[in-house]
């Protein structure tokens, strides 16, 4: 090779070199002030019961609770999921639930505060959540705002999908009167019960309550359970004592009556 064509490759390189550090530093993240340490973010939620906030209102959308063993449990609208829960190498705070996906941020405190931010490239990161208030050991229950739900409560979606288009058999907890019932797709429910048929409308609403309303009766809206492939139907209490109303024996594709 030339001496020319040695000083030729040699710019190439240098500029390569030169062009590579310059987008490393372009893309080193610049973090907000009073970001936390990972050390940090264990010694605050390690063993804590913590509130989390909506981003611009002060209104409760979460209780988690950090276990010292790296378990966790989230309530959200009074439905409990678990989890796991870790500290990464670049100090973000990793929360793994159930069926969720992975979800890992930095914590940054705020006065007497501390905000949850997704990471961005561009330096944007995005508020998600702001932790308010910390209580220590596993205060679930004390701290949300929504009662607690039995394990096994149903969502919305699996509400629907076990009701809809289905006749089903049920027994009241108290009179131990039985039912055969049709919940439409449509919403309409036709119903058979000692030997009268009634009719009225079914919905589930954003909280996962199946909601009731026969002929000129008030609507009501309940969870429904499964307990061990049983299916039962609660009342929402306040002091997490929910009341058993119904119990269904069976699931019945189409109109059956």
């Amino acid at each position: 090779m030339t001496n020319a064509g040695t000083r030729l490759l040699t710019s190439l390189l240098l500029i390569l070199i030169f062009s590579s550090q310059a987008f490393a530093v372009d893309k080193k993240l610049l973090l907000p002030p009073d970001t936390l340490t990972g050390k940090q973010i264990a010694n605050l939620f390690a063993g804590m019961t913590v509130s989390a906030n909506d981003v611009d209102k002060d209104e409760q959308l979460k209780v988690i609770y950090f276990d010292k063993d790296g378990g966790v449990v989230q309530a959200e609208s009074g439905f409990l999921t678990k989890g796991k829960w870790q500290i990464r190498e670049d100090d973000r705070l990793c929360i793994n639930l159930k069926g969720k996906k992975r979800d890992c941020s930095i914590i940054v405190k705020a006065g007497k505060a501390y905000r949850q931010y997704a990471v961005k490239l561009d330096g944007n990161h995005k508020h998600e959540l702001t932790y308010v208030s910390f209580k220590q050991g596993k205060q679930l229950a004390a701290m949300s705002k929504a009662p607690i739900l039995p394990p096994g409560t149903l969502t919305r979606k699996e509400i629907v999908t076990l009701f809809s288009g289905k006749t089903v058999k049920s027994v009241t907890a108290k009179k131990k009167r039985t039912s055969l019932s049709y919940y439409a797709p449509d919403g309409t429910v036709e119903q058979v019960r000692d030997g009268k048929k009634r009719f009225g409308k079914w919905r589930v609403n954003k909280n996962g309550r199946i909601c009731l309303q026969m002929e000129n009766l008030k609507e009501k809206c309940r969870i429904i359970v499964n307990e061990n492939g049983a299916y039962k139907k609660y009342i929402v209490k306040k002091n997490g004592k929910h009341q058993h109303s119904v119990s269904y024996r069976q699931f019945l594709p189409g109109k059956r009556f």
